[in-house]
């Protein structure tokens, strides 16, 4: 999915190559537009030059597609931006703590999270690489003695979105997910969802761009996201993303203590 926005003085954008915005499938390609493409008109203005909104139907192909250098800036984790070669961090999204959420339907009797109690119990994530949902979620299960790969029945759903309703409806007894797309669930769906456990904070979410942008747009960039909470135009786009004190300034240096690989006994094999 990708659409164009062109901004700013006619003439400059025509002249201009666009730059492609890609976002990590971390929810519906809907659902990443309606939040995403605001934040991509705001920084066309800013830049005066086109902004294309991207995604992917799932993580392989978004991490696929930005390894070939299909994507100018990328939104993604901080685990997938390890493994990513050709990109630098250059922003990150500020107060909102990388945790992830092992969640379950408010009435169901879960009890401690042991291997005795969770041993067969079906169990649901967006994707095997999703860093907070899944990751650090099967590393929270892992330090309870738990090896949810061959001692649960662990299913992939593709989006944040999905986990977080088949956990609701009863279709799966657990769930991986993180706040940032459990808040943005309507209230009817979070009041049928608890909150079981919560892993420790890791580093946000970066913004990074490839390594052969020029460093004034790179400026421009970071000076574009910053300025965010500085108007209510601003505001309003962070207040529909819920990302309310907006975006920081990240290096790479910020990023460089995640690991490439978690414990191979928490973390899937896949081929």
């Amino acid at each position: 999915m990708a659409l164009g926005l062109l901004w700013g003085p006619v003439g400059a954008c025509a002249a201009t190559q666009p730059l492609r915005f890609g976002v990590l499938p971390l929810q519906s390609p809907v659902a990443l537009a309606r939040l995403f493409i605001p934040l991509c008109a705001r920084l066309a203005q800013a830049l005066h030059r086109p902004i294309v909104f991207a995604t992917a139907p799932d993580f392989r192909r978004f991490m696929a597609r930005a390894k070939r250098g299909r994507y100018d800036i990328v939104f993604l984790n901080p685990y997938l931006y390890r493994q990513l070669h050709g990109y630098r961090a250059v922003a990150r999204i500020k107060g909102v703590p990388f945790i992830g959420l092992l969640i379950a339907r408010k009435g169901v009797h879960i009890g401690p999270l042991t291997p005795r109690n969770l041993a067969g119990r079906s169990i649901a994530f967006p994707d095997p690489e999703a860093f907070a949902a899944t990751l650090m979620v099967k590393e929270l299960l892992h330090a309870h003695g738990l090896i949810v790969d061959t001692e649960m029945r662990p299913v992939y759903l593709r989006s944040q979105d999905s986990v977080i309703l088949a956990v609701s409806r009863g279709f799966v007894d657990l769930g991986g997910t993180w706040p940032w797309s459990l808040d943005q669930e309507p209230a009817a769906i979070r009041a049928r969802i608890r909150i079981l456990a919560r892993t420790p904070p890791g580093p946000e979410m970066p913004i990074a761009v490839r390594d052969t942008m020029a460093p004034a747009t790179v400026r421009a960039l970071q000076k574009a996201l910053i300025g965010l909470t500085g108007s209510p135009a601003g505001r309003a786009i962070l207040r529909r993303m819920h990302i309310p004190d907006g975006f920081a300034i990240a290096s790479p240096r910020d990023y460089a203590h995640i690991p490439r690989l978690l414990n191979p006994c928490a973390a899937p094999s896949v081929p």
